[in-house]
């Protein structure tokens, strides 16, 4: 009798988890700061909706391609205000002008931003921050520079990294031998292979960006290699005639942000197609169940879930979710969970 009350309180306690906000850190916009002269409730409401537009556009940059965020970049302040979960105002400061400085953590409630996307026909990335081992070779009217006198080798990284940037670039180091092999290759670097190059970063991301200048023209070509799928990609670039530095640096942050559409692309969730998934859970400890039962409220691509089976031995769960189903794997196993398939069958247990 008293197991048969635990195990309808678990079910009850599963129903109402189901209710709550996500806390995936996805939907947080964090340390948003704006500036206003505040002498009434209604000029700190104005002040609060410049964040909230100041967060919506500063959300949509991290999770949809350039062309989504152009289509919604200038959505209706009252849209966004319904979209918002909650947020907090943490600092409260006067500048020497007498301006309220206010800074502003906001966080989306991930039901309804996902229900606005798919009203949009847009998919969002579920994307998590990566690094790429890079590979910058410039070729001047035939002459190809490598390190020393590679301008975009020298200043790939000289401008830093920003805080919403998902890519952190890390240069591969100088090798004598991949300069030989570079030179004896020169005349069809396009099609040179890169694994060569990138011989010793063999596990990490990496990307091979070949920046063409001739005739007053400037050009890329980027042969990536993310998680183990190759995606190559010409990109056109601006070049000024009276100010080629300028041309080169702008160069640079177009090509990252060309890395950063490839990194996207890859892990696009198509909000309109669900699908499901029914795995068994082997509970080893008596709060192992109400630990998953968390762990899925948490996960961003994860729409619901339900019980199918509960015993003292196991828990079988049906999942819907949005995305690829080796997403749900990986987030699964960075919360300790060991996660074995055969057949088509998914058994999962706490490490």
């Amino acid at each position: 009798m008293i197991k048969a009350i635990l195990i309808s309180l678990i079910i009850v306690f599963i129903f109402k988890t189901q209710t709550v906000f996500s806390k995936n850190i996805l939907y947080d916009v964090n340390n948003i700061s704006v500036t206003g002269e505040i002498k009434t409730n209604l000029d700190r409401e104005k002040l609060i909706e410049t964040a909230l537009q100041k967060a919506f556009l500063k959300f949509i940059n991290k999770i949809l391609l350039n062309e989504d965020i152009r289509k919604i970049s200038n959505t209706d302040t009252k849209i966004i205000k319904n979209l918002v979960f909650s947020y907090q105002i943490f600092n409260n400061q006067i500048d020497q002008n007498k301006q309220n400085i206010l800074t502003i953590n906001i966080k989306f409630d991930q039901k309804k931003f996902n229900k606005f996307l798919a009203s949009k026909g847009i998919s969002y990335a579920d994307v998590s921050d990566i690094s790429l081992k890079v590979l910058p070779i410039f070729v001047k009217d035939k002459e190809v520079f490598l390190y020393s006198d590679n301008f975009f080798y020298k200043n790939w990284k000289k401008n830093g990294e920003k805080n919403n940037d998902l890519v952190k670039y890390n240069l591969a180091l100088e090798d004598i031998e991949k300069l030989d092999y570079i030179n004896r290759n020169k005349e069809n670097l396009e099609v040179i292979n890169s694994k060569i190059l990138f011989s010793d970063y063999a596990n990490e991301n990496t990307a091979l960006i070949l920046i063409y200048f001739s005739e007053n023209k400037l050009r890329s070509y980027i042969k990536t290699f993310i998680q183990k799928k190759e995606i190559n990609k010409n990109i056109e670039l601006n070049f000024t005639l009276n100010d080629p530095e300028g041309s080169y640096i702008q160069a640079i942050e177009k090509i990252k942000n060309e890395i950063t559409q490839i990194w996207k692309s890859q892990n696009l969730i198509d909000i309109n197609t669900p699908s499901f998934l029914d795995f068994t859970l082997e509970i080893r400890n008596t709060n192992d169940y109400l630990k998953i039962t968390n762990i899925l409220n948490n996960i961003d691509i994860v729409d619901n879930f339900r019980v199918i089976e509960l015993s003292k031995e196991h828990a079988k769960l049906r999942v819907k979710y949005n995305g690829k189903i080796m997403q749900i794997k990986n987030k699964l196993n960075v919360q300790n969970i060991e996660v074995s398939i055969e057949d088509n069958e998914w058994k999962l247990r706490f490490n």
